[in-house]
């Protein structure tokens, strides 16, 4: 009984040198990874930052997407967003498709902040502003902060800069348009 007491604790001893020979395991890939792909959903509020339109609209929404980092430090989104618009008349509910870059401008331990810019498309059932058009164009920018939580998971916040607009495609008389300034916050997660 002995002998076999002091093996196993032997054994344990031999297992502990080993593994305190072991070189420190590397740090988890943030959110500015290279060629890592991530899953990203955010909630937003903005409201009209200048009233060209003759309307006063509110945005609400949630936006889903990927991120998939082309170098250290600079990623790839690609996003859909739910925007509901509140608005004098009848609100609207925009669907939008954007693709765009976000890349880190300062580092410090688990804390990034970056800027982010991104374009794309959207579609209401109804016109959003009112006079303008069911078909938009989407522009959003902005700059935030990242934290990571642990080596899955991220937490953002941005302030953004969000215009909608159909540049004119039905003639000037039906391009009102819509500049708001908001905040978002979100998590973004490593699969």
């Amino acid at each position: 009984m002995r002998l076999t007491i002091l093996h196993a604790f032997l054994l344990v001893l031999a297992s502990a040198g080993r593994v305190a020979a072991q070189p420190a395991a590397a740090a988890e890939p943030g959110p500015f990874a290279a060629h890592r792909w991530r899953f990203e959903f955010d909630g937003q509020g903005a409201l009209e930052a200048w009233n060209y339109n003759g309307s006063h609209e509110e945005l609400y929404a949630l936006g889903e997407g990927l991120t998939y980092g082309m170098r250290e430090g600079l990623a790839l989104r690609m996003n859909q967003r739910f925007i509901y618009v509140s608005q004098r008349g009848e609100d609207a509910v925009l669907l939008g498709l954007t693709i765009g870059v976000r890349g880190r401008v300062y580092e410090h331990g688990r804390t990034s902040a970056f800027l982010q810019g991104e374009v794309g498309i959207s579609h209401t059932a109804l016109a959003a502003p009112p006079r303008g058009t069911r078909f938009n164009y989407l522009a959003i920018g902005g700059g935030g902060v990242m934290t990571r939580l642990n080596g899955r998971a991220s937490l953002l916040a941005a302030l953004q800069l969000i215009r909608i607009s159909n540049a004119s495609l039905k003639g000037p008389g039906r391009n009102p348009d819509i500049e708001a300034i908001g905040l978002s916050a979100g998590l973004n997660l490593r699969f």
